[in-house]
């Protein structure tokens, strides 16, 4: 009888253990359900990019895809690396702006993806991340895909964008819409001249008021001016005011271009006969020239420089040095005429015709 008991006991125990599992397990799933559906739970399902500086480092293409806008016609920007420099491979070949691509790749390693919006394909019109409406980055290793996502519209919550391989939308933080929304203007190296000041030697003028030429001695500028007009000789600039040297030499030391004139011939933007020349020589020999044709945009004028046939624009604060008239180098109040052979009288003083009466 006793062991009846026993095993009757040994079975309760047994079956009681059976229910105390099957209640865990079951509390667990609910526990994990519930935790799968709160807002922790969520973001540990969400898609990580894992674009890390190291992964980004390996970059070595980018396209930029831009949507059509405003009335405005689509852009696609393609970079190549070649060696240590971005280059623009697509619309046009030239040197990319270092400093833009460089900000692209910045921005893309602070991106976080923090919240779903849509799991399907069904949200990708409205949130503006189809690939007629969004902004297409793709990043790649040689054929590799390293990343490649599409960004729509934004908001207080973040941007909205989807991800490579998923028909989701997402919400993604760190977006900076201005890194990737450039006209190609935006993409091209700007940089024409960049070269010490303090280094300059040299510098001569030829434009339609004369010929100048401007020579350093120790710390000191001196010059003379050839009026244009036949038989001309060169003068000594008894009044040079050595600083507008100076501001000429602050002006081209770190050129930009304003614009570029793609498409148009030298003919079109006045440089098959130019109308200034501008020669820059430094102390180790290193000589920059610059011409200049007719008026660009605005008060910019078009103009290219040595080396190089691509014709940019560059603006009037930089380009009036280029076709200055002799006054424009002379200390204020003396003053002479473009010749430079007489100085320009002082204004008739009427109190001293009322005493010659």
């Amino acid at each position: 009888m006793a062991l009846d008991i026993d095993k009757k006991l040994i079975l309760a125990v047994g079956a009681l253990a059976v229910l105390g599992g099957a209640v865990y397990l079951q509390q667990k799933k609910q526990t994990e359900e519930t935790q799968a559906y709160s807002p922790e739970g969520r973001a540990k399902a969400l898609p990580e990019l894992n674009l890390s500086e190291e992964k980004l480092k390996e970059a070595e293409r980018i396209t930029v895809s831009t949507p059509a806008g405003d009335g405005g016609a689509g852009l696609e920007v393609v970079l190549e690396k070649q060696g240590e420099e971005w280059r623009l491979v697509k619309p046009l070949s030239a040197l990319a702006n270092q400093s833009n691509v460089k900000s692209v790749l910045d921005n893309l390693k602070t991106l976080k993806v923090t919240e779903e919006i849509s799991p399907s394909k069904d949200g990708w019109e409205r949130a503006g991340v189809s690939d007629a409406k969004a902004t297409h980055v793709l990043i790649q290793k040689g054929n590799d895909t390293l990343t490649e996502l599409w960004f729509g519209e934004g908001g207080t919550r973040g941007q909205m964008a989807r991800l490579a391989g998923n028909d989701g939308v997402y919400i993604v933080k760190g977006y900076s819409n201005f890194v990737y929304q450039r006209d190609i203007k935006g993409w091209r190296d700007l940089t024409l001249l960049k070269f010490d000041d303090a280094k300059a030697s040299h510098v001569e003028i030829s434009n339609e008021h004369g010929s100048f030429a401007f020579t350093k001695t120790g710390t000191s500028w001196s010059g003379t001016f050839t009026a244009a007009k036949k038989g001309s000789t060169a003068k000594k600039i008894e009044k040079l005011d050595e600083a507008k040297v100076g501001d000429l030499l602050r002006a081209y030391k770190a050129l930009n271009a304003d614009g570029f004139a793609d498409g148009k011939t030298a003919a079109d933007t006045g440089l098959d006969a130019p109308t200034a020349t501008l020669t820059i020589k430094l102390e180790d020999g290193a000589t920059y020239v610059v011409q200049l044709g007719k008026a660009a945009e605005g008060s910019s004028k078009w103009a290219k420089k040595s080396g190089s046939e691509e014709i940019f624009s560059i603006s009037s604060w930089a380009a009036d040095w280029a076709t200055a008239a002799l006054s424009k180098f002379e200390k204020s109040g003396d003053k002479k005429e473009e010749g430079g052979d007489a100085p320009t009288p002082p204004p008739l003083d009427l109190g001293q015709l009322g005493g010659m009466q």
